[in-house]
């Protein structure tokens, strides 16, 4: 497989028995489906294992705007997206294959974002606190009594004296 930002060839790494080829020529990463997850948090050790080691490739950062090409489905142009909500960080995915491209960085960036589970946690909290539904009394409306009258007729006088005030 090559880079799809220099083209050069990507080395095959095994990190933690997970498989990610990387290019040393800008330092970005290339992650089969369903791989993001299992580097995305700075605490487990592979992540900080595969952060540590890209570290190591320095290159300029690449021109974000050029759409490029995967590495696996050579003839497919990669998605790119924002990988979570805060918009900080997009990644390239292929549509075919699920693989994600990261550039050099960017998955230093991604750790970095999550949150421990004990954040999650007091964020939650936060959260319902901040979006608890408020119960509202209604104002009593002083022409609401036409429609407790018993009698139709009553209703009826009460709701026409309600439309021509």
């Amino acid at each position: 497989m090559q880079c799809p930002r220099t083209h050069t060839k990507l080395n095959h790494v095994k990190v933690g028995g997970v498989p990610v080829y990387i290019s040393q020529a800008c330092g970005g990463v290339f992650l089969e489906m369903h791989a993001l997850p299992l580097f995305e948090k700075s605490e487990e050790k592979r992540g900080e294992v595969l952060v540590k080691h890209l570290s190591q490739f320095q290159a300029p950062l690449p021109d974000l705007n050029i759409r490029i090409r995967c590495p696996v489905c050579t003839d497919t142009v990669m998605s790119r997206r924002f990988y979570s909500p805060l918009h900080v960080v997009e990644i390239d995915e292929c549509p075919g294959c699920g693989g994600i491209w990261l550039d050099g960085g960017e998955l230093a960036k991604l750790q970095a974002l999550m949150l421990t589970d004990k954040d999650k946690a007091l964020l939650r909290a936060q959260m319902i606190d901040t979006h608890r539904p408020s119960h509202l009394q209604e104002l009593p409306y002083k022409y609401d009594n036409w429609a407790g009258c018993e009698n139709k007729l009553d209703a009826l006088l009460s709701l026409a004296r309600y439309l021509t005030l």
